[in-house]
């Protein structure tokens, strides 16, 4: 409805006033509002296909037949979900026991809160949907051995259902039914220690550790491998090992993860194990204000280099990973000096 304004004028002794809509006044207001108006109408059939997807239920089929025809009673009632509970009682059709106390007519829609609509749920969005007894054409013995799917509105649930048995007389019904879909757990499964690489003097002792996560459930037990062979496991995080004495040689590490039956296997992490070399220094060498020496190294490995005025107290100058079996170090050159240098190899981390 277009905004009003009042416009006044004088005629003898009376006031009038009229009321004129905005696009009277300003047209270009009118048709600002106009295409505001048609800017949020397009966004909403944009966004209206962004609601949450409807949920099939594609699980295994169960077979539901009503023990009794006493709709008051739960084991009577089939309980989809909170909110639909479908029974019937000794005589008329299907009726949803959470909202309604028995069934009405067929003009009322029951079972209330459901739509019917014959075919199969793969095409469930394409189906024509009725009401439960628009399906049947108020026929309900007609329904037995044909396919059908119901939908229920609120929950936006689409299952198959397919009625074997409709009593005429002395109530009672039965149908096969789908259920929700079973989702597997999902358990995703990482080393953390070490990291790929890594590389260890033999014998060597390595701490492995390893993470997972589990979406409905719990992890029990993480083996660790390395190849096929078994280092340990641990059954509580955080899940962690300590494996000793490795000689030398190449080891890609594994964990594997169990949780609700599921088992998850991480990528490799690959580690050496290498025959340390024994640590000698070169003669140095001084170039103009710096001196430089080489050291005989593992590739991988850590060593430190420490210097001492009196061969008793010493610092460290400087740590490396070695890049290559032979190593230098070089380092500001002072006259009439005398200091001392060593380099040893840093324990296995």
């Amino acid at each position: 409805m277009p905004t009003m304004i009042k416009s006044f004028s004088t005629l003898g002794t009376y006031s009038t006033f009229r009321l004129r809509s905005v696009m009277e006044i300003n047209p270009t207001i009118s048709l600002w509002t106009r295409l505001r108006q048609a800017f949020v109408l397009t966004l909403m059939a944009v966004m209206a296909p962004l609601a949450n997807a409807s949920t099939l239920w594609t699980g295994p089929t169960t077979n539901y037949v009503q023990p009794l025809p006493d709709p008051t009673q739960a084991a009577n009632q089939d309980r989809l979900t909170a909110r639909v509970w479908l029974t019937r009682g000794q005589t008329e059709g299907l009726f949803n026991a959470v909202q309604e106390s028995s069934y009405d007519r067929p003009e009322d829609n029951d079972p209330t809160d459901t739509e019917w609509a014959y075919g199969g749920l793969s095409n469930y969005a394409s189906l024509t949907y009725t009401t439960w007894a628009g399906m049947s054409g108020n026929n309900p013995p007609s329904m037995v051995g044909q396919e059908a799917v119901l939908h229920l509105i609120t929950d936006d649930i689409y299952l198959s259902i397919s009625f074997t048995f409709w009593g005429t007389m002395g109530g009672g019904f039965a149908y096969n039914r789908s259920t929700p879909a079973i989702v597997s757990p999902t358990l995703s499964v990482a080393i953390t220690n070490p990291s790929t690489g890594a590389v260890f003097a033999a014998p060597a002792s390595v701490h492995i550790g390893a993470e997972a996560t589990m979406s409905g459930g719990l992890v029990t037990n993480m083996a660790f491998f390395s190849n096929a062979l078994l280092l340990g496991s641990a059954q509580a995080a955080p899940f962690s090992i300590t494996v000793s004495n490795l000689a030398a040689g190449a080891y890609p590490l594994t964990a594997v993860a169990t949780a609700a039956g599921v088992s998850a296997t991480s990528a490799a992490v690959n580690i050496s194990v290498v025959s340390p070399v024994a640590v000698s220094l070169s003669r140095p060498q001084v170039t103009g204000s710096q001196f430089s020496f080489n050291y005989t190294a593992n590739s991988g490995l850590s060593y430190v280099i420490e210097n001492s005025s009196n061969l008793i107290n010493w610092l460290p100058v400087a740590t490396n990973v070695a890049s290559s079996n032979l190593s230098q170090f070089t380092d500001r050159f002072i006259s009439n000096s005398s200091r001392y240098y060593r380099v040893g190899r840093l324990p296995n981390p």
